[in-house]
Parts: structure tokens; C-alpha cells; sequence
């Protein structure tokens, strides 16, 4: 890597500056890396989705291998980010061409096995795939170059892992509010997060991988801020290693000076030739012209802001006092003194103790806390009884008949498919309210007692999915269904609550 032909200002930076740098330099060249990144994360996305997620039903593990495939991303974004350092922009077709032998030629395998969750990867992307080094070299520059950028490179990291989750929900929750009121995406995003049963496992597939898609887009988005993040700590790195600034500083001198010269020379030779007869001078050495041109050249260098600071440096030390003979203490008091020191001792290592089980039980506190706000313990404590009405309907079990099924069956004989459906829609709130539990407020909507079953992981979910459209259909819509529907609807009624009431 030449540094006079980087299209960037080389100076001392902070961590955090040199992050911003990278930032701007997307932001700089933000149509070719951004085509780059979606040009080389949305086709392997695509077909891990395919053949993973959809073929052998595993969006989970289709996921999980988006996310692992990060440093194969990364070599494409940092390959146009170096080119992009030079005032250059390739193409797609270009960073295809040159991917083959980024994959060969970068350690591609480590980065993908033993160092996949190493923190500081981008920083330590440039060593393997701009140096070439390899072995315990590439081993020692890697830990040269990470050295004292550790904070902001972990800062980068988590900033950008979290914000993707950030953007992915965002979206989620904008198309939630953009939907009609009483349809919901978030009752199938929700059972396929948290791998619980699902009220129509194809519909939750199709979710799933959507959800899929959209990380994709997301680390579309993100990735080529880390990368170009990470790229200008490591040039920072280097211009603090190697001291690039001063270089470049030095060589513009030296660029002037010869241009410089060579005017003089020029005019010495126009001038010979000119002259009728040139006055035999005495040359004076290099050496000395030199000498007397010193002084000037240190000038000019030391108004660079790099030079001419001072620090002071201040350090309190205790002083040494010279050692005082002093007179032995009578026996009694050097056996009381010892007696505290060694109860202060005791003292101060029960304290310890009682601080350290005083630290153990407040973290059990909050782990606890967080586990029950998590869902994974519930709290033992006395649901309040259920309501006698939910969204206008009785659902006290003495307000129905013994055999729901058979009387809703009847009913449906009758042609009254109103009064049937919803007396198999009582009795399923009945028997969800009273027997699983199942907290149903006085004012639930149907699509609210729908959310209520489904986070409660009820095995009649899928049943009182099928049992609520139907009611809303014949209650709202004045849609009856078929007798099949009807007849699958009593017999699930049967299989799903029993009986009886």
C-alpha cells in the first residue's frame, strides 16, 4: 500500500474519529458499495433460504447460516473499500471476478471456524486480505494492529450487530401498524421466534422466512459500516505504526526541493549560455549548500502541528525518611495491638464474605426477575377468577348445556348456525377461562381471546383459530358454513374440550 496515493488526510486520530472516517468514506461511495453488498449477501441469502429453509424446512438454521457467512461478505465490501481509498469505484462484475481469488488468498476457513466470533474481525480483516501475511507473522500483525483500538473496535461490533435487530424490528412493527386493525403478522412472528407450536405451520413457515429475507436486507444495510469501520482503525494503526503522516509530510518537502533545483539549475544553464565568457567561480561543495539550507527545511517541518508542543508530566511519590531509631513499647501494649490487628483481620475477612453473599443474592434476585419477566418461570400466585362475559358473551358454565357439541350439532340441523356457532364459541371460552387458565379480560375482542390462547402455548389453539373465523364469519359477515365445516367444527369442539361442559 503506497500512502501518497490515498484520497484521504492522513493524521493522528481517536478510535472513535477513525470510526467516523470509515463511515464517511460509505457515505463517499455509498452507490458502488452498497450495490456490492447486496450483489454479494442477497444470492447466497437467497438460496440458503431456498434449499434450508423452505426445502428442508429449517428457516432457523437458514438464519443462522446468514449470519455465519459474514466474513465471506466482508471480503467483497473490504475489496471495493480498498479500491475506494485510492479514488477508485469497481463495479460488481468486478468484485465477482475478484472474489474466486479473495476466498483463496484471505484465510477465509479461520475467519469462518476459530476466529468467526472474534470481535475486532474487520480490524483484522485488512492483515489477511491486503498484507497476505500468514503463520504466526500474519498472527503477531494481527495483535500489532488491534492494539490500543480494542474499545472502539468493540464498540463498532456491538453497535452494528444491534442495529440491524434494530431496523429488522422497526419494519416489523411499521407493516404491523400499516395492517387493517384485527390482522396481525405478530401472531405468527411470535411462535416461530420462540419455537413453540404455531396455529398453521404453513403459514409460519412463509413467515419465518421472510423474517429470513429481511436480515439478509438488514446486514445488507449495516455490514459495509463495520467493515469500513474497522478498515479505518486499521489505517489509523498503521499511520501510528509507521508514522504515514510524517512520511507524506517529507516527501512533499522533498518534491518541492527538487523542484526547486531543477528551476535553478535551468537558469544557471540559460545563464552560461547567454554569457560571452563565463566567470571562472569557485564551486561551492553540495555538502555545505546543503549545511546552510538545513536550517531552513527544520523550520519549515517543525510548523507542522505535530511539532512544537510541550507537556508536562507530574507524579506524586512518597519520600524516603531517613530511619529513626526508636525505643522498644513495653510488652502489654505490643500484645493489645496485636490483639486488634488480628480482630481487624477477622473483621475485615467476614465482611468480605458477607459482601461477596450479598452480591450472590441480589444477582439470584435479578436472575430470577429476569427469568420471570421472560417467561421462563411463572410466579406463584392465585389467578383472579375468570369474568362471567367476554366481548358480550356468557361463558359461566352453568350457562351452558351439558353436551356442547351435541347441542350445537342440533342447532345446525336446525339451520340456526348463528346460535350454534356461538354456543361452540362460549363453551371453548368457558373451557379456557375456567379449566387452562387462560387470563380473558371483560373487554377482549375476539382477535384479543385469539392473542390470549396463542401466547399460552394451549393445545387447542389451532382448533379456536378455525372456531373464531368461523364465528366472525357468521357473526359479522352473515357467512354460514358448509355442513362438512360445521360437522369438522363439532367433532374438533369434542377432541379439544370433551363432552361435557
Amino acid at each position: 500500500m503506497r500512502p501518497e496515493q490515498l484520497a484521504l488526510v492522513l493524521r493522528p486520530r481517536s478510535g472513535m474519529e477513525a470510526v467516523d472516517l470509515g463511515i464517511r468514506l460509505v457515505q463517499a461511495h455509498a452507490r458502488s458499495i452498497f450495490a456490492t453488498s447486496f450483489a454479494v449477501i442477497l444470492p447466497p441469502a437467497l438460496l440458503i433460504i431456498a434449499v434450508v429453509g423452505y426445502a428442508l424446512e429449517m428457516p432457523s438454521l437458514a438464519g443462522t447460516l446468514i449470519w455465519w457467512l459474514k466474513p465471506l461478505y466482508d471480503r467483497a465490501l473490504l475489496h471495493g473499500l480498498s479500491h475506494a481509498v485510492f479514488g477508485e469505484q469497481p463495479g460488481v462484475r468486478q468484485t465477482w471476478r475478484a472474489l474466486p481469488g479473495l476466498i483463496r488468498h484471505s484465510a477465509l476457513l479461520p475467519a469462518l471456524l476459530w476466529r468467526r466470533l472474534d470481535p475486532l474481525r474487520s480490524t483484522r480483516l485488512p492483515v489477511d486480505q491486503l498484507e497476505g501475511l500468514k503463520g504466526r507473522v500474519a498472527r503477531d500483525r494481527r495483535r500489532i494492529v488491534a492494539n490500543r483500538v480494542g474499545g472502539a473496535g468493540f464498540g463498532l461490533m456491538f453497535c452494528c450487530a444491534n442495529f440491524e435487530y434494530v431496523l429488522l424490528f422497526g419494519a416489523i412493527a411499521l407493516i404491523e401498524n400499516l395492517l387493517p386493525e384485527r390482522v396481525s403478522i405478530l401472531e405468527h412472528i411470535w411462535p416461530a421466534m420462540t419455537g413453540s407450536e404455531v396455529i398453521d405451520p404453513q403459514q409460519a413457515i412463509w413467515v419465518a422466512l421472510a423474517f429470513n429475507l429481511g436480515y439478509a436486507c438488514m446486514v445488507g444495510l449495516i455490514e459495509p459500516f463495520y467493515v469500513a469501520g474497522g478498515f479505518a482503525l486499521y489505517l489509523k494503526r498503521r499511520t501510528d505504526l509507521e508514522a504515514w503522516d510524517v512520511e507524506l509530510l517529507f516527501r512533499r518537502l522533498a518534491s518541492e526541493g527538487a523542484k526547486r533545483l531543477a528551476m535553478l539549475a535551468l537558469l544557471v544553464a540559460c545563464g552560461v549560455t547567454l554569457l560571452p565568457a563565463p566567470a571562472a567561480e569557485a564551486s561551492e561543495p553540495r555538502r555545505e549548500a546543503a549545511i546552510r539550507r538545513a536550517p531552513k527545511a527544520i523550520a519549515e517541518v517543525l510548523k507542522a502541528p505535530e511539532f512544537g508542543k510541550s507537556r508536562k508530566h507530574q507524579q506524586l511519590q512518597f519520600r524516603a525518611e531517613p530511619e529513626t531509631k526508636t525505643q522498644d513499647a513495653p510488652g502489654w501494649l505490643k500484645r493489645w495491638l496485636e490483639f486488634w490487628r488480628g480482630a481487624g483481620r477477622w473483621m475485615a475477612e467476614g465482611l468480605r464474605i458477607a459482601g461477596w453473599i450479598g452480591i450472590a443474592i441480589v444477582a439470584a434476585i435479578l436472575l430470577r426477575v429476569l427469568l420471570r419477566q421472560l417467561g421462563v418461570i411463572r410466579a406463584r400466585r392465585t389467578p383472579p377468577p375468570p369474568p362471567a362475559e367476554v366481548a358480550g358473551l356468557d361463558i359461566r358454565p352453568e350457562s351452558l348445556p351439558d353436551d356442547v357439541a351435541e347441542a350445537a350439532r342440533q342447532l345446525l340441523a336446525s339451520g340456526r348456525h348463528r346460535e350454534a356457532l356461538g354456543l361452540l364459541y362460549r363453551g371453548a371460552l368457558s373451557r379456557l377461562a375456567h379449566q387452562s387458565q387462560i387470563p380473558f379480560a371483560r373487554g377482549d375482542t375476539e382477535g384479543d381471546c385469539l392473542m390470549r390462547v396463542t401466547r399460552a402455548g394451549s393445545g387447542a389453539r389451532a382448533y379456536f383459530a378455525q372456531l373464531t373465523r368461523s364465528w366472525q364469519g357468521v357473526a359479522y359477515a352473515h357467512t354460514a358454513p358448509t355442513g362438512e365445516d360445521s360437522e369438522r367444527l363439532c367433532t374438533g369442539w369434542r377432541e379439544a374440550f370433551g363432552g361435557g361442559s
